[in-house]
């Protein structure tokens, strides 16, 4: 026995050496991880100050090679950074506001440090540069635009022109500058440091389902009998079909629910009128209709949306129930995107939303969604081996995908933490009538003088024109 122990040293060492290498591969994160947080209190530049506490919540469990070293649902601490409020408008146009999350409350009871910075506020009209949350330049919307333009209408005093006087009475519009986010507000971090674990930090193991030969076998006849696209009215090739959730009616509206997503309006004469003014006012529309797309000829059964806002952004999906049911389950098939913005598309006459290239991060998304509402019993990827990877869509955007399609089985939400997003006091309101009056002349004039000439007028008309006539990039086949 002591000789074969001498003998084999060197292999025992080797072998002792990678399972210590092995245990301890996750003590330490590399910078550049992905956080997905959701605020649990309301934070805006109109009242916070530096130093304010900010508390969120972890959406999406912090992976290791299959470990989870922080579940979904861990607190996540900061403070606030810096502000700045636009005021009286008189100093800023733009507000500006930076936070700093830097604690994560283990299981355990640990607090654990980490270092990040704020890569993107999901579906926010505001954007993100270098960690600091810029926000909006009231004057910079469609209506601003337009204003600045009427004033070149040939007249010796522009305030006097009465057409821009009867422009501006009707349609009193002007968004606020300040920037506010209720509780539940989504936003991505990324860590700037090597994130390490304390050696009494133990990760758990990550749980999932696993289905039987069978079962996958099911699935994957499933997949191979679904279209691969929907169609709009004109049988044009619009959105690809990447997610297929299992489970009753019911479950499928309760899952959407719980998670704040929120159904689409139907097209009226209403909602027309809040589509043009979440249009002017730059501001969200959370039940925004949806073109109407067609899978084997009949409409969607369901469509549901998240926004924040903003007109431009949003998460949304329509589905559709399969004739057919897996088991006790019923079937629907989805295609999600993310709009990314709108514009005037000439060739559509009118304004029309442009998605998100990457169309599987929108899968995900859903996916994070419901799996934080605690309404997903599992999840599993089926590909497509015999689909085009890059496809445009109906007004010709780009999208990429890796072919898979993702089957979620439903269950009855039971959620791990609850964020209430319902405003507390009433809606947000910063100021009273008389201030709000007097920043937005400041800030109209500041515009004028800057921007309201012939020349600037020229470029931004210009380049609106160049992005209306552009032909859609061309993608690799």
């Amino acid at each position: 026995m002591r000789f074969l122990l001498g003998r084999h040293r060197p292999l025992l060492f080797v072998c002792l050496f990678s399972a210590a290498r092995t245990a301890s591969a996750c003590d330490q994160l590399p910078a550049g991880q992905s956080l997905r947080i959701r605020l649990a209190a309301p934070i805006s530049t109109y009242t916070a100050k530096p130093g304010d506490p900010i508390h969120a919540i972890l959406t999406q469990d912090l992976v290791c090679q299959n470990e989870v070293v922080l579940p979904m649902g861990t607190p996540i601490d900061g403070v606030v950074h810096r502000t700045r409020k636009v005021g009286w408008g008189i100093q800023h146009e733009t507000a500006a506001l930076t936070l700093d999350f830097n604690s994560a409350h283990a299981a355990s009871g640990e607090d654990l440090a980490i270092t990040t910075r704020v890569h993107e506020v999901e579906n926010a009209r505001e954007s993100v540069h270098k960690g600091v949350i810029q926000g909006i330049r009231s004057t910079n919307t469609f209506q601003g635009n337009i204003n600045s333009r009427l004033i070149h209408l040939p007249t010796w005093n522009p305030y006097s022109d009465p057409v821009l006087i009867a422009f501006k009475a009707a349609f009193p519009i002007f968004p606020e500058p300040e920037i506010y986010y209720p509780a539940g507000t989504d936003i991505h971090l990324k860590t700037t440091a090597e994130l390490s674990l304390p050696a009494s930090f133990a990760a758990a193991e990550r749980q999932s389902m696993q289905l039987t030969a069978a079962q996958s076998e099911k699935l994957e006849q499933l997949v191979e009998q679904l279209p691969v696209r929907v169609m709009t009215k004109k049988n044009v090739e619009a959105d690809v079909v990447n997610v297929v959730f299992l489970g009753s009616a019911e479950q499928v509206t309760a899952a959407f629910r719980v998670a704040g997503w929120q159904n689409a309006d139907s097209v009226s004469r209403l909602t027309v009128m809040k589509n043009l003014y979440a249009l002017l006012n730059n501001s969200g529309y959370p039940q925004e209709p949806m073109t109407t797309f067609f899978l084997a000829g009949r409409p969607q059964d369901m469509n549901w949306q998240k926004s924040l806002n903003s007109y431009d952004r949003r998460d949304h999906l329509r589905i559709w129930q399969w004739d057919e049911e897996l088991g006790d389950d019923s079937i629907w098939i989805s295609s999600s995107t993310h709009d990314t913005h709108a514009a005037l598309g000439i060739k559509h006459l009118g304004f029309v939303h442009h998605i998100s290239p990457n169309i599987d991060d929108e899968r995900s998304t859903v996916i994070r969604d419901l799996s934080f509402a605690g309404c997903v019993r599992y999840v599993t990827y089926v590909s497509r081996p015999l689909m085009s990877t890059t496809a445009r869509n109906s007004v010709g955007d780009a999208m990429h995908t890796d072919g898979s399609i993702a089957v979620v089985s439903l269950q009855d939400c039971h959620p791990d933490v609850q964020i209430d997003s319902t405003p507390k006091g009433g809606s947000y309101k910063p100021g009273n009538i008389t201030f709000r009056y007097i920043r937005r002349q400041i800030l109209t004039f500041r515009s004028d003088i800057f921007r309201a000439n012939i020349i600037y007028g020229a470029y931004t008309a210009g380049r609106m024109t160049i992005a209306a006539l552009r032909s859609p990039p061309k993608i690799d086949p």
